[in-house]
């Protein structure tokens, strides 16, 4: 079959390639996802007010970092110098559910968190 020609001109060899690149590109776009960040409010155990949200879209679970998580908080234009970053666990109210970010290792925490979700 990989030395059959195709009407089109291709070997058949090529278009399993193709086909075969094509799903890998799928499972790797499942890879990625995106983040609402709420930034610039207030925050008490039951509201969120006076915020901003912005969606940034198209990042990969496993390249996320505490380093990126800074980047995109100054991209919003955020440049304190000292912030805490959250994230909320689904299903819980904002006093019991948030969770304090300080490491490379709960920014994957998060990212596996939101994996399953979806």
């Amino acid at each position: 079959m990989a030395t059959k020609l195709l009407d089109n001109g291709f070997v058949a060899l090529f278009i399993l390639v193709d086909i075969r690149w094509f799903v890998a590109l799928l499972l790797l776009y499942l890879e990625l996802f995106s983040i609402e960040l709420h930034h610039g409010g207030e925050i008490s155990c039951d509201l969120y007010a006076k915020g901003k949200v912005t969606y940034i879209d198209n990042y990969d679970k496993d390249l996320m970092s505490l380093q990126m998580i800074d980047d995109m908080v100054k991209a919003v234009g955020h440049s304190e110098r000292f912030m805490n970053y959250y994230y909320k666990i689904p299903n819980m109210d904002l006093c019991n559910g948030l969770k304090l970010i300080q490491s490379d290792s709960d920014v994957q925490q998060c990212a596996i968190l939101f994996q399953k979700k979806e």
